[in-house]
């Protein structure tokens, strides 16, 4: 089955947010402080459910960067893999592409997403934390 492609959304975190920690673009770095960072998200519910989402953040204050493949892998045996659509990315910008959200289970330790960003030819990997847990009110 092949994974559908989705476009990206505004991304907004509570407690039921597992990132990892955010990766330097290796394509996009000019200084420092003006870079495309990345990172592996896991939400969780309390109904036994989960997505993987790849959170893309442009720090560069003037500049945007144009986003040719993202790549959403999770629990893929489930469906939770995605392509995420090319996108521009505007200066100062933080916007998510969302896998869906998939049956794993109550109580249940979904596997670490991992996801892929294509930037100017280069594509990078981040992977997300392993702690995450799906809600155990029975």
């Amino acid at each position: 089955m092949a994974s559908d492609t989705v476009g990206w959304k505004t991304v907004s975190t509570n407690s039921n947010w597992y990132c990892g920690a955010y990766v330097d673009h290796t394509s996009t770095f000019i200084y420092p402080s003006y870079k495309i960072k990345f990172k592996a998200c896991t939400v969780v519910n309390n109904s036994g459910g989960a997505q993987a989402v790849l959170v893309v953040q442009n720090t560069h204050l003037t500049d945007g960067y144009y986003m040719e493949m993202g790549r959403v892998v999770f629990e893929s045996q489930r469906g939770g893999d995605v392509w995420c659509a090319p996108s521009n990315l505007s200066a100062g910008m933080t916007r998510g592409c969302y896998g869906p959200t998939v049956p794993v289970g109550k109580c249940y330790h979904p596997i670490a997403p991992k996801v892929e960003l294509k930037i100017k030819g280069n594509t990078d990997v981040a992977y997300g934390r392993t702690d995450a847990e799906t809600g155990c009110d029975f």
